[in-house]
């Protein structure tokens, strides 16, 4: 009768599941990107012929470029003219080009009230900040406490119905790992507490991460429970970095002293790599510490994202832009070196998306990506062994038995599961290597359902649209760029990892954010989702 009972289960539950994502997903797009929001309204520039022109930002460029905040439509104003932004102490010019302030030639920052005169070109603009700035009330903010109170009742539904399947299948192997509850019922712990603590406030980020990670438990307990705790303690671990930088990120002035010194630790780090790091399936991007292996570059990462984004006052200067080109250099040839190429890749897509939003100018990032492309056409030539696999690419079905036997295998795992999956711990991918992490997509797909394996894919793009979506409303220039960054570099990392695994990409062994086996990925993921959720800082006084 039992055993009938829990056959029954699992056969129901593998229709239920799908049903509870597509809720958890629904409720977070409308959480995250649902509802429209009106720019507030800090001050006013006020030209000589009474055009006014809005500050919708805490930090603006004044110029004739079409990037500009607030454009001089004069052929002899300067490109970029100036900046100005809103601190502690009112607001501040930063000149670029040739302007005046009340008629004199100003310094390298002035403080500026109402009623200064700023003079572009023919344009005289007078700041008007003699009312109280206009943060519009959002009347969704109410109601996505509502939703993310419900979302994380659906999760814990969700997480607990997953968790029960695999004890099913665990039950009728006399295998149980005991670690399977434990670190189900630590998630689920963890995800409430944190979030009281928050008071469901602003929760949306944090709650994909928690669904990621659900899946990211279920794949280390099917195929390796063994290294359940491991998982389990990285996601802990992950969240408490998430917090500090987070913490961190909110004080714009403190982001801006610790950038040096992070960008030179994570350069730093790279090369301590170079030097003691331990070859890998290939790749020297591993350090043993004896108890445990950590690779490096996961966290260099963050580094990167946190020391490569500026605000918009030492954005327009050219000695920053060229100090960011050197950075992502120093980033990038030890990769090389190490022959961490996917996750070369990876920064190199970073940096497009910052060089770009940084500057805008696609002839740089024409030529970065022309460069690139030489490079790579160099690493096929002189690397056998990358170059084997691009020979693979697109030929797996003709090599089943050598080098297209992952992603054969991977892709019959994918059919085999179909919409709804064969339930948890019922896969066969678990037998072919690195299942648990260059083709976890095909893992998930197997067990969990196709439906699954596109909720997964949706936070992804969510986080993206997200970034999207906040670009024009943060606090400050860093928060949009870094939160444009981290996801595109999510993204494409995702995309890297599902495409390679299914032969529409070369398998370059990087793994899916936040549910791929390994402790240092799970960990740099949580960090990174910081300068995500960082988009969210904007529209207040503070």
């Amino acid at each position: 009768m039992l055993q009938s009972l829990a056959y029954f289960y699992c056969w129901l539950i593998r229709f239920i599941i799908p049903v509870a994502a597509v809720t958890v997903i629904y409720l977070l797009f409308k959480i995250l990107i649902g509802n429209k929001k009106e720019k507030p309204i800090f001050a006013r520039l006020i030209d000589q012929n009474g055009k006014i022109f809005p500050i919708t930002s805490k930090e603006n460029i004044i110029g004739r470029g079409r990037h500009c905040d607030i454009v001089i439509r004069s052929k002899s104003a300067p490109l970029n003219a100036a900046a100005i932004t809103l601190g502690e102490n009112g607001w501040t010019l930063h000149p670029v080009g040739d302007i005046l302030l009340n008629g004199n030639e100003p310094e390298a920052t002035e403080q500026i009230g109402h009623g200064d005169i700023i003079t572009v070109a023919s344009a005289e603009l007078t700041l008007d900040d003699s009312r109280d700035p206009y943060i519009p009330y959002d009347k969704n903010d109410e109601l996505n406490l509502v939703r993310a109170k419900c979302a994380a009742v659906v999760l814990t539904m969700l997480q607990v119905m997953v968790a029960l399947s695999l004890t099913i299948h665990y039950l009728s192997t006399d295998a149980f790992p005991i670690q399977l509850p434990i670190c189900f019922g630590g998630l689920v712990a963890a995800e409430w507490l944190y979030l009281s603590v928050k008071k469901f406030d602003g929760v949306g980020i944090e709650l994909c991460a928690f669904f990621l990670c659900t899946f990211g438990l279920s794949v280390a307990a099917s195929a390796m429970p063994n290294s359940l705790y491991k998982q389990f303690i990285a996601m802990m671990l992950g969240l408490l970095l998430f917090i500090v930088i987070s913490f961190v990120l909110k004080n714009l002035s403190l982001t801006m002293k610790l950038r040096y010194a992070v960008g030179i630790i994570g350069v730093g780090i790279l090369f301590f790599n170079i030097l003691f790091g331990t070859e890998l399936n290939g790749a020297k991007n591993w350090i043993d510490l004896g108890f445990i292996t950590v690779q490096p570059s996961e966290f260099v990462k963050i580094a990167y994202i946190f020391a490569g984004c500026a605000s918009l006052d030492r954005l327009i200067t050219t000695r920053n832009f060229l100090l960011f080109t050197g950075f992502s250099g120093a980033c990038l040839l030890p990769l090389f070196i190490m022959r961490d190429f996917g996750t070369a890749s990876i920064f190199f897509i970073g940096m497009l998306i910052i060089v770009f939003m940084r500057s805008g100018d696609l002839k740089a990032i024409i030529l970065f990506i022309v460069a690139a492309i030489i490079g790579a056409a160099a690493i096929i030539a002189l690397k056998p062994y990358v170059a084997s696999r691009f020979a693979t690419y697109l030929h797996a079905w003709e090599n089943p038995y050598s080098g297209g036997y992952q992603q054969v295998n991977t892709m019959i795992a994918i059919g085999s599961g179909g919409l709804f999956g064969v339930g948890g711990g019922e896969g066969n991918l678990d037998t072919i290597a690195a299942a648990d992490t260059d083709l976890v997509f095909g893992f998930i797909v197997e067990e969990w359902g196709l439906i699954i394996g596109l909720c997964c894919v949706a936070i992804l793009i969510l986080f993206t649209l997200y970034a999207i979506k906040r670009a024009g409303m943060t606090r400050s220039v860093y928060y949009s760029i870094a939160a444009a960054a981290a996801s595109g570099m999510f993204l494409f990392q995702a995309a890297l990892n599902i495409f390679g695994s299914t032969d529409l990409l070369p398998l370059t062994g990087v793994t899916l954010p936040l549910i791929s086996n390994g402790g240092s990925s799970i960990m740099a993921s949580m960090g990174m989702l910081a300068f995500i959720k960082s988009a969210g800082l904007g529209g207040d006084t503070r």
